[in-house]
């Protein structure tokens, strides 16, 4: 018995680490957000007819719109649908980065995905290791 015992507890020891580790869900649940965050800035550019700016760093993304709406640097920081306040910045959990090809990316007032010059073009994204990409003319934002 005492032996049946020891032998759990060191298969408990070793698989423990393993079960209660949540670094492995980390990833997808930032790629999922990030998929609704992007898609929620294409929608706002479209609606509000003001482009919508997505920076990406290794720690994650923050959105903008030009103060003058058409013309002028990105420096309004978008208010966070979820709390209500400004900015609105994503902090992905550790071990999560997000980069993306075109950067910035700009949702324009159309919803295409543009780079910051107003070139439409298609970006492939990755959050967590997982990837995303935005299609250039209809600024669709989708898993690969």
């Amino acid at each position: 018995m005492v032996v049946l015992i020891v032998i759990i507890g060191i298969i408990g020891s070793v698989a423990a680490p393993r079960f209660l580790d949540m670094g492995e869900f980390s990833s997808p649940q930032a790629h999922r957000q990030a998929l609704s965050d992007l898609r929620f800035a294409q929608r706002l550019a479209t609606g509000s007819g003001c482009p919508v700016q997505v920076d990406f760093d290794p720690s994650g993304y923050r959105f903008r719109q030009r103060t003058d709406c058409r013309s002028g640097p990105f420096d309004r920081d978008l208010v966070d649908p979820l709390t209500g306040r400004a900015p609105f910045t994503i902090v992905l959990p550790g071990g999560a980065g997000a980069t993306s090809d075109v950067d910035p990316l700009v949702f324009d007032a159309l919803g295409r995905a543009t780079s910051v010059t107003g070139i439409v073009t298609d970006a492939r994204i990755e959050v967590g290791g997982l990837p995303l990409e935005a299609i250039g003319e209809t600024g669709l934002v989708r898993v690969p």
